[in-house]
């Protein structure tokens, strides 16, 4: 059975394999990485341990398949984000645990009260979920840029 559940810190291990597996053309390492994904959602004073841990995780049974994150902005708009998933995770539900992880992370912004969500992917198996999850495309050329302040 497929589930999701929120980050924790054990999932950083898994995470920081998978993301070692996928991230050979990546302007960031790991533990950037890390660094500029949101935090626990929490209202009030941020604690440094909870740095990473705004997300999402769907497992089956005990197994981790996939994580994503949720930027929450204090306008009307949310932006799930940066799914990355186990590569040696072969089993035939795979799509529909991602879809899943989408829908849910959909649902929890629209849950919040936002009432946009936007993202972004050149994944072909991740665009499908997000248009099946009711997401509209706009083709564009997109290119990532991050700066270290």
């Amino acid at each position: 059975m497929l589930q999701v559940r929120k980050l924790m810190e054990s999932d950083w291990k898994i995470i920081n394999s998978w993301f070692k597996k996928s991230s050979s053309k990546s302007l960031i390492d790991k533990d950037t990485f890390r660094k500029i994904m949101p935090g626990a959602f929490q209202l009030g004073n941020y604690e440094e341990k909870r740095i990473g841990l705004g997300g999402f995780m769907v497992c089956k049974e005990n197994h981790p398949i996939a994580a994503t994150w949720l930027y929450l902005g204090n306008g009307n708009c949310a932006m799930p984000m940066n799914i990355i998933s186990d590569s040696n995770y072969k089993d035939t539900d795979k799509n529909d645990a991602i879809q899943i992880l989408v829908n849910f992370t959909t649902d929890f912004a629209k849950d919040l009260g936002y009432k946009y969500t936007f993202t972004y992917t050149n994944n072909q198996h991740l665009l499908k979920s997000y248009l099946n999850a009711g997401y509209k495309k706009e083709d564009t050329l997109v290119n990532k840029l991050i700066k270290k302040l």
